[in-house]
């Protein structure tokens, strides 16, 4: 049996190969660079890529880790990917835009892995600082676009919830993770499946305490309380699943690379440098004047009262600017949104735009309370660009302080690629070991992904059917047509997971029809 297997997986990697898309002219060095380098890993890579530039599933994965093809490309040595950058350079003049979309994306992402990171955030009573370290409070109702690349591989988009009156909170975060639709809801579902939070392309998933793979090459990954979704293509958000009451909320940290320079727009800004524009509205204007002139007729003031009158009243100013005409620049339409639906109801139904009835601020708050909010907000270690935001949340809602957390990136200086043997099967039926667990002989021990040793969990294909109802099609300006989600049958009886065969079809998950940048 164990021989019948290995047979079947061989067949399947020799026909992965046969039917791979052939390289571009200004690419296939590049490839064959990467086959060099390691013959199985290198040669995933290489299918990879061009499969992404052509809006294709990846190559199931035929090494034991979880990595996208972006980590799989940082772990390249630096000397070598130096190396990879002087073949780009040389095949600048043989690439164009029309037949060489595999080797655009790869420089692309191997610039990406000689720069650094940097984040953006929607934490609390939403209180966001973009990606220039611009920070202001957001206590809005409704769905709106925290981040989007113009490439139309990358957009992450939040649904704000009222907590009372005059609070919000986020909660649900719905993403395009390379031309996947991945949502993660905190508390009401789309449907009635309530044991997972995460949908694919309107399907529930569940990660089973392993990675689990998107068609396109990103992964999710769960540690303790937070998911970290990382694309293909190295961004990355890490989802935070907090609680307030009886009802949940989730702090969203998103991370891009600082070399990728004003081709963002949303909520985090642009990353173009500059903190001053990133509340200028979606046309670049920038905001009110009488706001600005509030701010300087404070510091004129006769004394320190009427400071403080018109500091506080500046700031309301700036906030019903962010809460009104701001926040209509990014509210999501109903052909733009990203999230999951009922049926009969649409991104209408989660807006509320007399949201809040009124503006708070810290300096409204108790000074006792606030000094207290302050002293907690230290002890736990909240950066100086957060502090506002968690006096706001621990005084006046007493949520507690939240730290930004660290996504769940493999490094180079953490891992070690050891030489494959023998290419086994990895994705979300099989984990990396020889035999496939076949049905007349017991399970054995393999290695999970991550480097900790455990029995393998499989996420069967009759406890997970990946076919929306209908398919997804594109919409002018690479938007993607909003499907509400009917309510997926579920058996009245747990079914026992079958292993599938290293032959068997991947699943079919429509993609996203997003535009090549």
């Amino acid at each position: 049996m164990k021989t019948t297997v290995l047979f079947w997986v061989s067949l399947c990697i020799i026909f992965n190969i046969a039917f791979a898309q052939t390289p571009s002219p200004a690419f296939a060095p590049i490839k064959d660079h990467l086959e060099r380098w390691d013959d199985v890993r290198g040669a995933w890579l290489a299918a990879a890529i061009q499969a992404l530039a052509t809006n294709k599933h990846v190559p199931d994965r035929t090494f034991p880790e979880d990595f996208t093809p972006y980590e799989m490309l940082s772990m390249i040595p630096v000397r070598e990917r130096q190396d990879l950058r002087q073949m780009v350079q040389e095949n600048q003049s043989v690439a164009t835009n029309n037949i060489n979309a595999d080797f655009g994306l790869f420089s692309t992402m191997l610039e990406h892995s000689f720069c650094s990171r940097t984040y953006g955030r929607s934490f609390g009573d939403p209180h966001l600082k973009s990606y220039d370290r611009a920070s202001y409070s957001f206590q809005t109702v409704g769905e709106f676009v925290l981040s989007k690349n113009a490439n139309g591989l990358f957009e992450v988009q939040t649904r704000q919830r009222p907590q009372d009156d005059n609070f919000s909170l986020n909660a649900a975060v719905a993403m395009n993770v390379a031309g996947d639709r991945l949502c993660f809801y905190a508390g009401e579902k789309p449907d009635d499946i309530q044991q997972t939070p995460l949908r694919l392309d309107g399907m529930p998933i569940q990660l089973q305490g392993r990675s689990f793979y998107l068609p396109h090459g990103g992964v999710v990954r769960l540690d303790g309380r937070n998911y970290t979704i990382a694309w293909p293509t190295g961004e990355t958000t890490v989802v935070d699943v907090r609680s307030s009451g009886s009802r949940g909320f989730v702090n969203i940290t998103v991370g891009i690379f600082d070399c990728d320079r004003n081709v963002f727009e949303g909520l985090l800004g642009n990353n173009n440098g500059f903190a001053d524009d990133d509340f200028n509205s979606r046309t670049n204007m920038p905001r009110p004047n009488n706001i600005a002139a509030l701010s300087i007729a404070s510091a004129y003031a006769f004394d320190a009262r009427d400071a403080a009158q018109m500091n506080n009243l500046a700031e309301q100013e700036f906030q019903a600017y962010l809460a009104k005409n701001y926040a209509e620049d990014w509210r999501v339409t109903d052909h733009t949104t990203l999230f999951d639906y009922r049926p009969g109801t649409s991104t209408a139904s989660y807006t509320d735009r007399s949201f809040p009835r009124i503006h708070m601020n810290i300096s409204q708050m108790n000074a006792q309370t606030r000094e207290q909010a302050r002293q907690r907000c230290l002890q736990m270690g909240v950066p100086a660009d957060e502090l506002g935001g968690c006096i706001f949340d621990q005084g006046y809602l007493n949520i507690a302080p939240n730290v930004p957390p660290t996504p769940n990136i493999p490094g180079p200086t953490t891992t070690v690629l050891n030489k494959i043997e023998r290419p086994a099967l990895n994705n979300n039926a099989h984990t990396f070991s020889e035999g496939k667990y076949p049905n007349d002989r017991p399970q054995t021990i393999g290695s999970k992904p991550g480097g900790t040793i455990d029995k393998p969990q499989s996420v069967s294909k009759e406890n997970i059917d990946f076919r929306p109802s209908s398919p997804i099609t594109p919409k002018p300006n690479n938007q993607v047509s909003p499907r509400p989600s009917p309510k997926p049958s579920t058996p009245s009886n747990p079914v026992t997971p079958k292993p599938s065969t290293p032959s068997s079809p991947k699943p079919s998950v429509p993609a996203i029809k997003s535009g090549k940048g």
